[in-house]
């Protein structure tokens, strides 16, 4: 943080976002959807394993399993960490260039960063998270709708 930031920022303070906690309340997913995002996720753990063994030639177990513990710790920060930044205070020009005199612009493009980030992560999580939940209430009958 520059001087001129610090000095700007006590006059002029900006808003910045903020960092939710928690599994998210996501509603009701339909059947086909959780299967289809569940798919999608499977595939992808697939192709990762796939591209490590037949492309990368990787054939040390200890490599598989640290990258087996670095998914589940990444999906499990992006389950639990919901950034929002403030994207009305983003700099100048859109975001393009950096506001010389606040820092809290800086702080929403780390919370864009950090969205971005997780956003991969947030998709693998919720998607098996899904899928568990759907194989658990397989036998049970939803209460009819709209009566």
């Amino acid at each position: 943080m520059s001087l001129f930031e610090w000095l700007g920022e006590s006059y002029d303070p900006g808003p910045s976002g903020e960092t939710h906690f928690g599994p998210r309340d996501r509603g009701r997913r339909s059947r086909a959807i959780v299967l289809i995002r569940a798919g999608i996720s499977l595939s992808l753990l697939g192709g990762v394993g796939y591209l490590m063994f037949q492309e990368m030639g990787i054939e040390d177990w200890t490599v598989y399993r640290n990258t087996a513990v670095a998914i589940l710790f990444y999906s499990f920060v992006a389950y639990f960490v919901h950034p929002e930044p403030d994207t009305s205070n983003m700099g100048w020009l859109g975001g393009l260039m950096d506001h010389p005199f606040r820092y809290t612009d800086d702080v929403n493009r780390f919370l864009l960063f950090l969205l971005v980030f997780l956003l991969p992560g947030r998709f693998l999580s919720e998607a098996l998270v899904d899928l568990l939940r759907l194989i658990r209430h397989a036998g049970h009958r939803s209460p009819p709708q709209g009566s």
